[in-house]
Parts: structure tokens; sequence; C-alpha cells
């Protein structure tokens, strides 16, 4: 009997295997959504090949010699190779590992902190749902891993363990070089703080262990965030970047999600569980999770970016809170012995193997040259939205002197041209500033004065959108046309 149980897969097995052959399905779509991957690859291997990360920018003719802050320079060696092992699948893979493994942390400490299997099951099933609206294959992935292992270790401070606060810095270290939300990780901890310190307000709260663990714990993490390539100065870099309302307002990630659409609504679904969750449990909610709740839904109402984040933090809570109402109100119904009796069975159960064998199973089928997704894609820069023929044709007729450049499309010419053909603009505004946005935004709008800015870079070809508004203002002021397909126009000034 020991023998089945160790192959027969607990349920929360099964939905971290859907959740990472899911993933892995969509890798097209992924691969496809933004212009960023390109140039995550190509820093990735720029470093590993130089030894060194680039603290200044040398891709764009305007920039060159502007300070570049290297926060993702880890997260971009790990995706490059990624890339160099098993192409964009291994990119996909990576992915899809990541968040499942971010996952498998929530649901741990969900289920750890709820005695009833079926709520922890749906209420990770739905927060699963709301995170897949900003799944990408992008440095980003790791904050999310980062956040549930950051509260994991502060739940273990403030419980029983003060002596694990050494465990903080040692995850900073890795997420400052990983991402610039390690931010996150301060908020997180100053929230602890304060919810510790509203729990019990005295002055016995400073000399609690645990008051002094969490205090040794977030300030050495914040000397560690100057750890990174950057130093001190990533602090000014993450700051400016997101406190320029023009730029977040042309960055669509940043906006506000639109709550209409189908997508959003496990967010929904989540939030208004967690509500009903507060208001029904018996004992009195600890301030640390009523300030993690809320802090992290008025940011995720606030910009898009952050719904999966809010998810990640909200699960256990919830999970918890819905977990003990039931528990108290319902404690002899036909669904609380059912559960029972299934959580039992499914604690005995082990099935880990086929995690393992799902994994091995989805490498071999892409090294074999098989796909996943429904459409029979593959995972490959969609012609249809990088200028992929475009940029076969480049690499046997260069051009010469300064190109204008779609902004999503810079990463990808960046990659792809060979020799390496400096670009007009990348997604990376963060680098640009405000002024030099405005500059691309002048131009490609068609606003005052836009051929004066192409005068001023001295900008001799074009590769932009087919059919595009400064596609054809660029052939009224007879720009020859070097190149067109479906996607792309290439045309040079007379």
């Amino acid at each position: 009997m020991q023998r089945i149980r160790f192959f027969i897969p607990r349920m929360e097995y099964v939905l971290l295997a859907v959740l990472f052959w899911g993933i892995c399905a969509m890798g097209p779509k992924l691969l496809n959504f933004d212009g960023d991957l390109p140039r995550h690859l190509l820093v990735g291997r720029l470093i590993r090949e130089t030894r060194s990360a680039p603290l200044t920018d040398t891709f764009s003719f305007r920039t060159v010699g502007f300070p570049s802050f290297p926060h993702e320079w880890l997260s971009q060696v790990i995706l490059s190779v990624a890339n160099d092992l098993l192409g964009l699948s291994g990119v996909v893979i990576l992915t899809a590992l990541i968040v499942t493994a971010a996952w498998a942390i929530v649901y741990r400490e969900a289920n750890r902190r709820t005695d009833n299997l079926f709520i922890t099951l749906i209420v990770t099933a739905i927060g699963i749902g709301v995170s897949m609206i900003h799944v990408l294959p992008r440095p980003h992935i790791f904050t999310y891993l980062f956040t549930a292992l950051w509260i994991v270790i502060l739940e273990r401070i403030y419980q029983d363990k003060p002596r694990l606060w050494w465990l903080l810095p040692l995850v900073m270290l890795l997420w400052v070089n990983m991402h610039g939300m390690f931010i996150l990780g301060i908020i997180i901890g100053g929230i602890y703080l304060a919810g510790s310190f509203f729990d019990n307000p005295s002055r016995a709260w400073f000399m609690q262990a645990t008051t002094r663990s969490m205090l040794l714990g977030g300030i050495t993490s914040l000397f560690t965030t100057f750890l990174s390539p950057s130093g001190i100065k990533i602090w000014g870099a993450i700051a400016s970047l997101g406190s320029n309302a023009y730029i977040t307002s042309r960055i669509p990630e940043y906006q506000s999600a639109n709550f209409h659409l189908p997508e959003t609504w496990p967010f929904l679904l989540l939030l208004a569980l967690t509500m009903i969750g507060f208001g029904r449990s018996q004992n009195k909610v600890a301030w640390r999770y009523v300030l993690l709740a809320a802090a992290f839904a008025v940011i995720a109402v606030y910009t898009s970016r952050m719904l999966p984040l809010f998810a990640i933090v909200a699960v256990p809570i919830t999970a918890s809170a819905l977990g003990e109402w039931v528990n108290s109100e319902f404690p002899t119904s036909r669904f609380r012995t059912m559960e029972k009796n299934i959580g039992q069975i499914n604690a005995s159960s082990n099935g880990a193997i086929w995690l393992a064998v799902i994994l091995i199973t989805v490498i071999l089928i892409f090294r074999s040259g098989k796909t996943m997704d429904a459409q029979n894609k593959g995972n490959v820069f969609d012609e249809g939205f990088f200028p992929v023929q475009a940029v076969n044709w480049l690499n046997t007729h260069p051009q010469q002197g300064h190109m204008f450049n779609e902004f999503d499309w810079g990463g990808y010419l960046l990659l792809k041209l060979v020799p390496p053909q400096q670009i007009f603009m990348d997604g990376h505004t963060h680098i640009y500033g405000e002024a030099l946005t405005r500059e691309y935004e002048t131009v490609i709008t068609l606003g005052n004065d836009w051929q004066k800015i192409l005068d001023k870079y001295q900008v001799q070809w074009a590769i932009v959108r087919m059919n595009s508004p400064i596609a054809q203002a660029l052939e009224d002021i007879h720009w020859k046309i070097l190149y067109q397909d479906n996607t792309t126009i290439i045309l040079h000034k007379p």
C-alpha cells in the first residue's frame, strides 16, 4: 500500500502540474506579447561574454554613455543560459518553473495556516488565475518567487523562529540583482513590523525577540540592497522610473486593469473572498494580514502589474480566514466530513515523482522539435509581431547610418542584426527618460516638427510597421522603399 501511495499524486501536485503544463503550452503567446525579452537575452549573453554588467548604455545612438542601472543582470544571465540550452523553449520552461515554484510556496504556506484542504486548493487556484494576467518570460517572475519566499520567512520569524532573520538579507542579495521590485521586500518587512506593533502597542514590543529579529533582518536587508553593480544608485533609478507620470502613463502594465474584461475577474473574486473571510472570521484578524491585504489590493487596483503580487500575498491570508470560518460554523457538515477524509488520504499520498516526469516530458517534447501550443506555432518569435523577415533581409542587405525604429522592436533588432546596429529606442524607458521618450512619441505620432527630430539625429533609414502613419508620412516626403512585407516596411532617406 505504501508503494502505491508513493505514486498517487496529491491534489496540490495535480494543480501545480496543470499550471506548469499550461504555461509551457502558452509559449508562443508569452514570447510575443511585448518586445522586452530579446534585449534581456542579448544583455545576458553579453554579461556572460564580458563577465561584467554594463553600467552605461551602448545600444542606442541617442543614449551612448548614459547611466544604465543593471538591476536585472542576474535574471538576464539566467534567461540567456536557458536560451542557450534549449532555445526559446528553454526560456518558456524556465518561466513555467519559476512561476510554479512560487505558487508551490504559496500553497504550502496557505495549507500550513488553513485546516481545510478544499478551501486551500480553491483559493490557490483562484490566485493562480489572477497571476496569469502577467506571466511573461521577463525578470519580474523572480519577484513572484522572492515575494512568496519572503513572506514565509517573515512568518517563521514572527511566530516561533526569530533566529532565522539572517535568511532575509540572503534572499535580498539575490532579489536586488534580479529585479527592481526588491523594494517590495522592504515594504513587506515594514508592514510586518507595523502590524506587530499594532497587535501589541506597548514598550514591551521593543524588547521582544521577534521585534529585534525583524528589525535586524530588515536593516541588514536594506544595506544588502547596495550590493549590486549599481550600488546605492539603484534606489534613485527605481524611484525615478516609478515617479515619472509621463513614462508610466505610456506603459500599459503600469495602468489600472480594465475590470470589465474576464481575465481580471479572478482578482475581483479573490478580493471579495478576502473581505468575506475578514468579515466572518471568529477571531480578530492580525494587523499584519489586514495591512498586507489592504496595501496590495490598493496597489493592484492602481496598476495591473501588481495583480499577481496581490494574489501571492492574499492567498494564504484569505484561505486561513475562510477556513477558520467554515470549520467553526460548519464543523459537522457533510462538506467538512468529506474534506477531512479526503485530506487524510491526500496527506498520506505522495506522487511528487510525477512532477519530475512532466518536466522531463516537456523537455523531450521541445527537444524533439514538437510543439505544445494549440496553433502549432512553436516557441519562436512570431513574424506577425516582430520584423522577422525584414531582419533576415537586413542581414544580407545591411544599411548604413542611424535608423528610426518602432520602440517595441528595438530589442529584437539589437539581438538579431549582425553586425549589431544601434537603435533609436527600445522599451527600456528608464534609460531614455522623459525627454527622449517624448521625441520618439513625436515622430511616431507625426507631432509638431517630427522631421526635425529625425534630422537632429541624422536618421538615414527607418524600419516601421507596414501601413502605419509614420510609414505613409515617410513615403509622402519621398523616402525610398527598400523592403516590405505584411508586417514591416523599410525606407531610406533620399
